[in-house]
């Protein structure tokens, strides 16, 4: 040990422990002193392996050896640790240059990184607290670059490790108390209805309400005292210094949530900042195609959140200090702090907002003041701005990785590869060094584009991201919280050519693997679609792909993320083109621009052609003046006659491939107007280029002017200038290219068929001849023909607007999470849809019991589940025929009146779980009583009865029950049994709430549909015990069961068993298998149904099937000695009887079964009982044996003998606490009433 302690002094400080002496000079760990530092670990481990200092890969190499003698948990595990920690720290500091070895490092780890974390995290806080680094916010990006590179989400390994790392990073606990002081102002402001409900309790029984009905009548509302609880946390936990007659009120179940609103998320903003000379900011409503299709719909509510970069970022340049610390600071820091703030250190105060639409000298020589006033006018603007509109909000990063990230990768290689346009991308991206480089920018400007978002974001918001320049952002923001619901629209086209998957694999891979990530994928045209799927098919060929022919949705299924890829051809707001189109001044300026362009008496077939677009190699400008060029030399009759008036807006001059493309196409038309003149006329010019954009006053003017529309991209998106030109003018004429969506949503909707084109169309740009024809036959067509086109393209887009292409995209029920309607023809149709309403009620259930708001696929889900049973009955009734397995005509029968009922109140409870009422959970107990068979009058009264046994009890220590019947109505058969959602919320509730140890104690399985296959609640809440109790579930690993139960008895059941099932496979006893619970096989028992609720089942056949059962029986056991059958109204049950007393295990057996191996000693404290039939009366009388002064009951039947059977065992053990209700909702209303009383409660007026 001397040896080892020894070796530690020798070895360089610890890491991220850098004395404060270092900082001044370089303290910085690089790759070779690293290297140093480990081979004297390596040494002093006694690690005898051949490493050389001279080896360039020794890190690499050492890793997997360090990890291995830190995990033995040995003498030397303390140092091989620090040498871990030495590589982290480089890593940490450098992170593009030093990826490799954090990415062995966590490879090295395998799955042992939680560990790793808990250790290592101590030091790096330790660090940044003590000598400035930014090592955690490193060690962030550095985790999520390693899960974008290799489709991983090891971020949550660290989140696991230290769960506050991650609700700082997104600010967890602000979002959670906004919201809950939200719903705290919400239930104040209705303080004055809760005080009248108080001042009449005061009134004597006799006194009335406003609406005539006495304080008997509605005494379930106003007795019960409310209590504040918007933390949703147990109400059994009383503050002793309370005044017990204070009342306060209490929250619903999920009321305190926010409204739903659209997060939008994009590179550009939908403004234009500009600074004036007087130093003041200017802010205008922005241009563009994103813009045009996302602004109306952000419009709709002002809570809506546009987050974009405005151009301001981080000049590192600006910096002048040179503070001690700096060596030690990442050179990827953030540019924002956890709350989203910039980070503007003391020492750097001179850091300047750089605006890239700015033309200002980098060597500004204002002072602080200056920079300070300036900062705080664009804030106001910005703040103007978001009160009459939406909220924009900036999202701020280092300004050299944005220039990275938007000059380089983003549009020198991505936007080319998508467009299939491989000629144009850059060079430098061959040296593999340089796209890494690049690559790291990208996926870090997506990053702070993903915390913000996450920042800004709850749970039940849509999160839209846009674009190209933003592909991995829902990737990583689900990796920082998995809760959200995140889409993307792309708004370019998706044809890269497959070298983009192999040249370029390290941003190709991660990008397909990115987008598969979001919740749903928006593409322009199924051209694009079909490409990305073929793709994924070929280079991520473990994902599952299906597709829904009525929905046109294809669902993609990689790595247990599931994504929707839907088509969403874009389009115009038609309002905002058509106001200026049909204004007389703009009319008249049409006229005028006419003559303009085409100068002083032209020809009377003359026309004018109107391009225009960006400047852009995509838009096929060049091609279009080769073949203008050509139209000439072919068609010379057309020289003095027609023009093009082309327009291609000036862009990304800075990119070198832009520049010279630019340059090429200004110099080719300025040769085509010297090569072709008219001296007939004179002032004729084959072409007018401009570069300057127009203004849509003055756009619109000249689509009202043009004669034919020329829109011929080799590449495009939509390309809405279609759309534009012919909603503005519908008389004119079009030559469109395959290139552009629009065509493709064209020829999609017939409208340009064999029989009838209505547009001229260009397959091939580079085929001058095809090209030239196309303009050729747009010029001569006749106008009536040409206006009949138009008008008919116009109706089309007219009725396809933007309204139509927001509210299709954002509309939740084409995503993958919903229940889509399909038809319900057989028993596995029938049984597939309820398991998928299971999963979807189960995650309802949790959803509301952990306060994460609900979002609206749940109650689409379910109501296409409902109408989807409901199309599969017959005409006007609720009784569905459905073919069986087998195939032959025997069809089985069911009536799901009880489905449909619980449908509908689980699509009533979402419906008040998602308002803004804070009395909602009052509300939907009233509206439980809504279509109560026995009217809403004895609802309440029965409601009343149960809330009284609780107000008495005040809690309970035991909770034991039944379930099917007593917490849920029987189904028409077993398998369809699933438990409504809202009955879900409300037992998990009570038994949070309300009780102390809850079981719910069946006769049916625990698995193979039994009673964990239907369950809705999370684990944690109730135990179950299947079988009538011999089964016992606590936990995923802590099961037990009854051990009295000999092999030859299970062997016995198991010969019954196999001889029933033989029976029922004959035709005449078949239907048999499905009605009720049909043949289950317990453990200790079976059961089969030969009656269900409905009595669907003639009587005779009963009587039959009962008399082949006891045959069955009386042959494997003649003696009667093991087996006794019980028949109840609806089965047939076949027990084991128990060994020594000669009787049948009970559920009251049950329960000192549960108890004795739990250790609960049920003979203190209160219980309740819940039961509906006589099965269920033995855990009554095991309770009143053991307890009988603190039992409390409710019984839910109708059945007049059984309740005084109930009530006599009640009253022969002195107990008076009991209370009997016509069905589970009105239990169910009363547990749920129970949730929102204040505990301990003040005696109530007798």
């Amino acid at each position: 040990m001397e040896l080892v302690n020894g070796t530690i002094q020798a070895l360089i400080e610890h890491p991220f422990q850098k004395s404060r002496n270092k900082l001044n000079g370089c303290a910085e760990v690089d790759d070779t002193t690293a290297a140093k530092d480990l081979t004297r670990i390596l040494k002093a481990i006694n690690e005898v392996r051949d490493f050389q200092l001279d080896d360039t890969d020794l890190i690499n190499k050492a890793m997997p050896h360090l990890v291995s003698i830190w995990r033995a948990k040995m003498k030397y595990s303390e140092i091989a640790f620090e040498g871990l920690q030495i590589v982290l720290e480089l890593s940490l500091q450098t992170t593009y240059t030093t990826a490799k070895f954090f990415d062995c490092l966590i490879q090295s780890l395998g799955y042992h990184t939680v560990q790793f974390w808990k250790a290592t995290i101590p030091n790096v806080y330790n660090s940044d607290l003590s000598y400035g680094t930014k090592y955690r916010d490193s060690l962030l990006f550095s985790l999520t670059l390693f899960d974008i590179n290799y489709g991983q989400s090891r971020l949550k390994e660290l989140f696991a490790a230290d769960g506050g790392i991650q609700q700082s990073l997104l600010g967890i606990h602000a979002k959670r108390f906004g919201e809950q002081y939200h719903h705290l102002q919400r239930r104040r402001s209705k303080s004055s209805l809760l005080q009248t409900d108080d001042s009449m309790s005061e009134m004597s029984d006799d006194e009335y309400d406003l609406h005539g009905k006495t304080l008997t009548e509605k005494r379930f509302r106003c007795k019960i005292t409310q209590h504040v609880n918007s933390s949703n946390e147990s109400l059994d936990k009383n503050d002793d210094n309370d005044d017990a007659n204070s009342t306060y009120s209490t929250g619903g179940l999920t009321s305190h949530h926010f409204n739903k609103r659209v997060i939008n998320v994009s590179n550009a903003p939908p403004v234009s900042l500009k600074r004036e000379k007087s130093g003041e900011w200017e802010i205008k409503q922005g241009s563009g195609g994103l813009v045009s299709c996302v602004d109306p719909v952000m419009s709709k509510d002002h809570e809506n959140v546009w987050l974009a970069n405005l151009g301001m970022n981080l000049n590192q340049k600006n910096s002048k200090v040179d503070f001690p610390n700096k060596g030690l600071v990442p050179d990827n820091a953030p540019a924002t702090n956890t709350l989203g703030l910039p980070l503007i250190r003391q020492q750097l105060a001179d850091v300047l907002f750089h605006v890239l639409a700015d033309d200002e000298d980098e060597d500004d020589k204002t002072g602080t003041k200056r920079v300070v006033r300036d900062e705080m006018s664009l804030l106001g603007v910005l703040n103007n701005y978001n009160k009459g509109n939406y909220k924009l909000n900036p999202v701020i990063v280092q300004e050299d990785d944005y220039n990275v990230y938007y000059g380089g990768i983003s549009n020198g290689l991505i936007w080319p590869a998508f467009h299939n346009l491989e000629e144009f991308i850059v060079k430098m991206y061959d040296d593999v060094k340089m796209l890494n480089d690049h690559w790291c920018a990208y996926v870090r400007v997506n990053y702070q584009f993903a915390i913000d978002a996450v920042r800004n974001s709850r749970p039940q918001d849509f999160i839209w991201i846009h674009d190209y320049h933003l592909m991995l952002t829902g990737q990583i923001m689900l990796n920082l919280d998995p809760n959200l619901e995140v889409g993307f629209f792309l708004h370019i086209p998706f044809q890269p050519a497959i070298e983009f998957f192999t040249k370029y694999e390290i941003c190709g891979l991660p990008i397909l693997r990115g987008l598969l990530k979001f919740s749903k994928v928006g593409f322009q045209t199924h051209r694009d679609r079909n490409s990305f799927i073929n793709y994924i098919a070929q280079f991520l060929p473990s994902t599952q792909i299906t597709y829904d022919n009525k929905t046109d949705t294809h669902t993609a299924t990689h790595e247990g993320a599931t994504c929707a890829l839907g088509v969403f051809p874009v389009s115009i707001k038609n309002e905002d083109f058509l106001k200026i189109a049909t204004d007389p001044l703009i009319i008249q300026k049409s006229k005028e621009v006419k003559a303009t362009l085409m100068g002083p008496n032209p020809a009377p077939d003359a026309n004018l052609f109107f391009s225009v677009e960006r400047f852009d190699y995509t838009k096929g400008i060049k091609e279009k003046l080769n073949a203008w060029k050509h139209y000439f030399q072919k068609y010379p009759d057309r020289i003095g006659k027609d023009v093009i008036f082309q327009v291609a807006v000036t862009n990304r001059r800075s990119v070198d491939t832009y520049r010279i493309y630019q340059d090429e196409c200004i110099s080719m038309s300025d040769a085509i107007n010297e090569m072709y003149k008219s001296d007939k006329y004179p002032h004729w010019k084959p072409l007018i280029f401009q570069t300057d954009g127009l203004p849509r006053p003055e756009l619109v003017s000249t689509y009202l002017a043009m004669d034919i529309g020329l829109v011929t991209p080799k590449k495009d998106g939509m390309n809405l200038v279609v759309k534009e030109m012919l909603v503005c003018n519908p008389n004119a004429g079009l030559v469109l290219s395959t290139g552009a969506g629009s065509e493709i949503q064209f020829t999609n909707a017939g409208l340009c068929t064999d029989e009838e084109k209505t547009y001229k169309r260009i397959e091939d740009l580079f085929n001058v001849d095809e090209f030239a024809d196309a303009l050729y036959a747009a010029a001569t067509e006749s106008i009536e023909i040409r206006s009949a086109h138009g008008k008919k393209l116009n109706e089309f887009i007219m009725a396809n607007d933007i309204e139509r292409w927001s509210s299709s995209f954002l509309d939740p029920a084409w995503s993958h999470q919903v229940v889509k309607l399909t038809e319900i023809q057989s028993l596995d149709d029938f049984y597939k849809l309820m398991m998928r309403t299971r999963d979807i009620r189960r995650q309802i259930v949790e959803r509301v019991i952990k306060g994460v708001p609900i979002n609206d696929h749940f109650s689409i889900s379910l109501y296409n589940a409902k109408e989807s049973l409901l199309h599969g009955c017959q005409p006007g009734t609720t009784i569905l025929h459905l073919k069986t397995d087998n195939g032959d005509e025997c069809k089985a029968k069911f009536d799901i009146f009880t489905e449909i009922k619980e449908f509908e109140r689980d699509i009533s409870f979402l419906k008040y779980a998602l308002t803004n009422d804070v009395y909602n959970v009052e509300l939907f107990i009233d509206s439980l009583q809504e279509g109560y068979a026995d009217g809403s009058e004895k609802f309440k009264d029965e409601v009343c009865n149960v809330i009284d046994l609780f107000y008495d009890a005040d809690h309970f220590d035991f909770f034991f029950t039944d379930r099917d019947g007593t917490l849920k109505s029987y189904s028409s058969s077993y398998t369809a049994s699933v438990q409504p959602a809202y009955a879900g919320v409300i037992q998990a509730t009570f038994a949070r709430r309300c009780a102390q140890v809850c079981a719910i104690i069946t006769t049916s399985p625990m698995m193979s549909t039994g009673i964990l296959d239907v369950s809705v609640i999370p684990e944690g809440y109730y135990y179950y015990g299947a079988s009538v109790g011999r089964d016992w579930y606590l936990e995923p690993g802590n099961k037990f069961r009854d051990n009295s139960i000999s092999h030859n008895e299970l062997h016995l059941l198991d010969l019954i068993f196999d001889d029933i099932t033989t029976l029922l496979s004959k035709k005449e006893w078949r239907h048999f298998t499905w009605i009720g619970s049909g043949l289950q096989k317990h453990y200790g028992h079976i059961t089969l149904a030969h009656q269900d609720v409905f009595h669907s089942v003639d009587d005779s056949q009963v009587h039959l099937l009962d008399i082949q059962i006891k045959a069955i029986v009386q042959r494997l056991d003649p003696d009667h000695e093991h087996i006794v059958i019980k028949l109840t109204e609806t089965d047939i049950k076949i027990f084991l009887k128990e060994t020594k007393s000669n009787a049948v295990f009970t559920k009251g057996d049950g329960i000192q079964l549960f108890a004795k191996t739990m250790g609960f000693d049920y003979s203190k404290g209160r219980i309740l009982v819940c039961g509906d039939s006589e099965s269920d009366i033995p855990m009554l009388e095991t309770c009143l044996k053991a307890n009988k002064k603190n039992v409390y009951t409710v019984w839910v039947t109708k059945d007049v003998k059984l309740r005084e059977k109930v009530a006599n065992l009640c009253r022969s053990n002195d107990n008076a606490q009991f209370a009997f209700v016509s069905s589970p909702e009105v239990l169910l209303g009363g547990m749920a009433q129970a949730t929102i009383r204040e505990i301990n409660m003040r005696p109530k007026e007798r």
